[in-house]
């Protein structure tokens, strides 16, 4: 009995210790296993991390290198940032998003590489040219000792004044957003992989050849070299990228330079070529409008306005009063006159122009450039109605230039439409193509430009269907066009011939005006204002001193006769408003003296009357 009790005790115990080393055994191997799986996971992760710094001093390369090559092409430029960065909603939410993306736009949601103008409500001012006008505040910024911007010309930029990009900004910009350049970051991108890669190779190399120094040191020489590489980009495909993403940065853009510093706060003044050079853009101008359906209707979209003149109602009162009080006879023709003759006066460059023509509503970012290239050769593009106005039928192309152009323009941007005047007719020419072609504009000043002209293209301007015996242009003369391979305008003219036809009578030709007397000299001299009107209708304002003892009416008259663009002398008067006084021109006194017709030393003002 005792036996069969041991016997089943002794069973127990033999199956408790079986299954206590079972046990034992199965704790050893989930232990192994978890510690295994735990070093794999942490493996894992030490591996992800790696491959996220890898990631991130990738993308910091990215950065660096897009935002260097950027760099070099705006100081190549000259090309100031003075502004700050406008941050978008679409860039806000990038910014706040937590997902992590490794495209192009994400690793630069909080850099933009692209410099940042000032920030302007547009207002419309008088002048036919590119310059625009500023505030006060901008001439004192510029010319602090921080900044190196020298408004008005150094001797390191050729004597040329500052230019300024005009641009209407694209309120959902973000960078990158132009094919180019986003192209040109994936290069930049893929020349940073492959040169990691060959790194990776050289420290394999080097590891496996680590007991000869001297293969150590060239390995390592290899890596150096291979950095390089990065830097290696043909410099015209960095400035295409970069002008293609300013072409999505704007609506459209062009340039000017500035004509004085008399706006009010927050406001640039754009005469109305500029505006239309924002408004209006052809198939010729920086951001191509009607290349892109988009940009069409981005160009649709942006809101305009007119200026209004603040004094205008009150203007008008005070004019009623006046008329009311006055005699009609004698006195209501002269209060008007008096009237239109204010508002001319105040039709300088960059005076207000007060309704005169359109202008954005939406703000206009200005940036100064510095170092504009001076430009060489322009091609000019006469738009339809031009050509139907007989623009080449012009016999002194060169004088229609000289005074449109280089008297009012310092400079020139693909795509802008210069208007020239001839004897009361306009004539719009586009600027159709620059040298150097690099940034699409040029400075005008102190420059020998070479000028030629190409046909007209059927989409430019809009303008309706030539008719068939108008479609090919007329031959212009080779003295002004150079042959067919342009003309400087730097060059001086050559003496127009008058042809045998041509019945304009001695008395109606302008004679030649003597020499402007010098600034410093005051004794003698008269400084005499013309203010008359084109043969279109146009009205016209011109200044010009005169020594009283040497020049006589003709003189005088002549000058008029230059301002009104060419109106015969004798069909017209010069009158004086108070008191009245009036000179004709005629065979008796066109020798006379201005002294002797009691103009003497100080300033007249004269009308012109039909």
């Amino acid at each position: 009995m005792d036996f069969d009790i041991a016997a089943k005790r002794l069973q127990q115990d033999q199956k408790s210790a079986y299954n206590r080393s079972r046990a034992s055994r199965s704790a050893r191997t989930a232990s192994a296993k978890s510690k295994k799986e735990a070093q794999s996971a942490r493996l894992k992760a030490e591996k992800r991390l790696q491959q996220k710094k890898i990631e991130n001093e990738r993308n910091a390369q990215i950065v660096d290198k897009v935002v260097t090559s950027i760099g070099r092409v705006e100081r190549q430029l000259g090309v100031a940032n003075v502004g700050s960065p406008v941050v978008t909603e679409k860039q806000q939410q990038q910014t706040t998003s937590t997902t992590i993306s490794t495209s192009s736009t994400s690793l630069f949601a909080n850099i933009n590489p692209l410099s940042n103008g000032w920030s302007f409500k547009a207002t419309s001012i008088h002048g036919d040219g590119d310059k625009i006008a500023l505030p006060p505040s901008i001439l004192e910024t510029m010319t602090s000792s921080s900044n190196d911007l020298d408004p008005f010309g150094s001797s390191s930029n050729g004597g040329r004044p500052i230019a300024f990009r005009i641009g209407i900004l694209e309120p959902d910009y973000t960078f990158p957003s132009s094919s180019k350049m986003k192209a040109l970051i994936e290069n930049i991108k893929e020349t940073i992989v492959q040169n990691e890669n060959k790194k990776n190779g050289v420290l394999s190399s080097q590891q496996s050849t680590s007991s000869i120094t001297d293969n150590g040191t060239a390995n390592q020489q290899d890596m150096d070299d291979s950095d390089d590489e990065i830097d290696d980009y043909d410099d015209s495909q960095i400035v295409e990228a970069y002008l293609d993403e300013l072409s999505m940065k704007y609506i459209s853009y062009t340039h000017g330079t500035v004509v004085e510093f008399t706006q009010e706060e927050n406001c640039v003044g754009l005469p109305e070529s500029i505006a239309r050079a924002l408004l209006q853009p052809n198939s010729h101008s920086l951001v191509e409008s009607s290349l892109n359906d988009n940009k069409e209707k981005k160009m649709a979209d942006i809101p305009v306005r007119r200026t209004v003149d603040p004094a205008a109602s009150t203007k008008t009162r005070n004019l009623t009063e006046m008329n009311e009080d006055m005699d009609v006879e004698n006195n209501q023709h002269t209060t008007t006159e008096e009237e239109a003759d204010d508002d001319d006066g105040e039709k300088t460059p960059g005076h207000p122009a007060y309704g005169l023509f359109d202008i954005p509503a939406s703000s206009v970012e200005v940036t100064p450039i510095s170092k504009l290239p001076a430009g060489t050769n322009c091609t000019f593009t006469p738009t339809k109605t031009s050509i139907e106005n007989g623009f080449y039928s012009l016999k002194d192309i060169k004088v229609v230039l000289e005074q449109s152009l280089m008297r009012t323009r310092a400079t020139l941007s693909r795509g802008d439409v210069i208007r020239t005047w001839r004897r009361g007719t306009s004539f719009d020419l586009i600027v159709s193509s620059l040298s150097p072609a690099q940034f699409g504009a040029v400075s005008c000043i102190n420059t020998n430009l070479n000028v030629d002209f190409a046909s007209c293209e059927n989409d430019d301007m809009k303008d309706e269907p030539l008719a068939e015996d108008n479609a090919k242009p007329e031959p212009v003369d080779s003295r002004v066009l150079g042959g067919g391979g342009g003309r400087l305008l730097s060059e001086p003219a050559q003496p127009q011939i008058s042809k045998s036809n041509e019945t304009t009578s001695s008395k109606c030709q302008v004679i030649e005006l003597p020499p402007e007397p010098a600034n410093d000299i005051r004794e003698g001299v008269c400084t005499i204002q013309i203010r008359g009107r084109t043969p279109s209708g146009n009205t016209v304002t011109g200044r010009r001193r005169f020594a009283c003892t040497t020049s006589t009416l003709s003189h005088l008259f002549s000058f008029a006769s230059h301002v009104c663009d060419g109106a015969n002398p004798t069909t017209f008067r010069l009158v004086t408003r108070f008191p009245r006084r009036e000179l004709q021109l005629t065979t008796m006194n066109e020798n006379k003296t201005l002294e002797s017709l009691d103009i003497r030393q100080g300033q007249e003002s004269f009308i012109v009357e039909f």
